[in-house]
């Protein structure tokens, strides 16, 4: 198993991060991928890190009644406001990825994306379990990875994992990981791995190579 954090600021380097997304909308790719998960069910999914909830309309299109978890009071904020001017049956609650204030079996669908690699090993491993826990059976997630070659990953410095910050969401942490360490992650918290997706862009600065963990809750 191999992964490495980095780290870049302290606790003031997501102050105005939330403000930049107050009023972006999802991107193409975000809401194909949400399509894909299409329910004529009704019933709840869960973003986790949901930021200004700039995926909960797609997530509404596509049949779900929306909570949102965010950690960053000012991305709760903006979350809320956006609800309020939209009138989307979404609610979103400050809680740590890491302890989902909400009970067993109580989702169809959950979504992570661009959280997940913002967490020490802690937390995300106690995020994966909490995903598992929150799911019906045969209920599916959409979990993001970075991968080990990502050109962000030099962007800032590498720390020990036993030295990344505790709540993370106060720097700039970040986790660049092997193929082999998501699937064990994954499988340790219970969730049955369909599929994993590598999607890479090119940019100036190097390659953005993503992953898209397509996963289940077996049933029983």
């Amino acid at each position: 198993m191999k992964a490495i954090w980095t780290l870049d600021g302290d606790d003031t380097s997501w102050s105005s991060w939330a403000h930049s997304y107050a009023h972006s909308p999802a991107s193409p790719l975000m809401h194909d991928l949400i399509a894909a998960y299409r329910t004529s069910h009704q019933g709840w999914a869960i973003d986790v890190g949901c930021g200004t909830g700039r995926a909960f309309l797609p997530l509404v299109e596509a049949g779900y009644q929306v909570i949102g978890l965010d950690a960053t009071p000012n991305a709760l904020r903006l979350s809320q406001q956006r609800v309020s001017e939209t009138h989307i049956p979404a609610y979103s609650i400050l809680a740590s990825a890491a302890q989902f204030p909400l009970p067993t079996g109580c989702a169809s669908f959950v979504l992570a994306m661009s959280t997940l690699f913002h967490l020490s090993l802690a937390e995300l491993t106690n995020a994966l379990h909490e995903i598992h826990r929150v799911l019906l059976p045969e209920g599916a997630a959409l979990l993001h990875f970075l991968d080990l070659d990502d050109w962000r990953r030099t962007l800032a410095g590498e720390v020990a994992c036993e030295q990344v910050p505790v709540p993370s969401y106060r720097a700039v942490v970040t986790c660049f990981c092997s193929q082999a360490t998501i699937e064990e992650w994954i499988a340790q918290a219970g969730l049955k791995l369909l599929s994993l997706e590598l999607r890479t862009s090119p940019s100036e600065a190097g390659q953005q190579r993503n992953w898209l963990a397509h996963c289940r809750k077996a049933a029983g």
